[in-house]
């Protein structure tokens, strides 16, 4: 089943953009009266009937809409310093959204080496993920946060925080990402909420001790992702995986 993407089908337009109408009628050949499947982002799937094989504008209307399509239980932002050839991160945004991510924040930090970011194109990735892992939500893409400001923004009181560091901190334990996580599901089997996570991954010279001080003070918890030398894209990959696979 091939998806297509609206942002604005929710409130109410029932037209596919220039790009997914291209996509749909002259790729794909789809004429009036043959059934389209369109996600809005927001986790709604919604089956239509195409009324107008318009390829720069495609009409339809709506027959059915799922809810929660291809929703994940819990709610996962990764917040990562992106490294200095943004093709692997490009790559790690498609992949986790892809496993199931739901914010993703590029870092600029202390020993960052890219210092500028353009987000235009992820954006395109992390849509076109969504639609070939068949997700109704689209994960956001923030812009370009700096370290200190984000270990200083507020989260819900039962987020679980957790900053990816190499060294070892005196007086701050740091314990492994699956104990982390499978504490965190044992103290969450009685709620209600929806789990929610927050992962932070350095740059390529990882936190600054500076940043990460400021990080245990702000009640960050300090994880570890095992002995292996990881680049920054497998670090954020594996931290994602490991959620999704502790909430199975």
């Amino acid at each position: 089943m091939e998806l297509f993407f609206s942002r604005e089908i929710a409130s109410g337009v029932r037209e596919l953009d220039r790009q997914e109408s291209g996509h749909c009628i002259k790729v794909l050949r789809h004429r009036e009266g043959d059934t389209v499947h369109v996600i809005d982002g927001c986790g709604n799937l919604y089956e239509c009937r195409i009324v107008s094989a318009n390829p720069s504008a495609t009409g339809f209307e709506v027959l059915n809409v799922v809810e929660g399509y291809g929703s994940h239980p819990y709610n996962l932002t990764m917040a990562v310093a992106p490294p200095k050839n943004i093709d692997r991160f490009e790559w790690f945004c498609e992949k986790a959204t892809e496993i199931g991510v739901d914010t993703i924040v590029p870092l600029v930090g202390d020993y960052s080496e890219r210092r500028v970011f353009k987000g235009d194109r992820c954006e395109r990735i992390i849509v076109s993920a969504a639609k070939q892992s068949h997700k109704g939500a689209v994960p956001a893409l923030e812009p370009l946060t700096a370290v200190r400001d984000f270990l200083v923004r507020d989260f819900a009181g039962d987020v679980q925080k957790y900053i990816c560091y190499c060294s070892e901190v005196e007086g701050a334990p740091k314990i492994p990402i699956t104990r982390a996580l499978a504490a965190a599901a044992s103290n969450a089997s009685d709620k209600e909420n929806t789990p929610g996570f927050v992962i932070m991954i350095g740059p390529e010279g990882d936190f600054s001790r500076e940043e990460v001080t400021l990080a245990i003070r702000h009640g960050w918890q300090l994880i570890s992702l095992g002995d292996s030398r990881l680049r920054i894209e497998t670090a954020a990959l594996t931290a994602t995986a490991a959620v999704y696979l502790s909430c199975l």
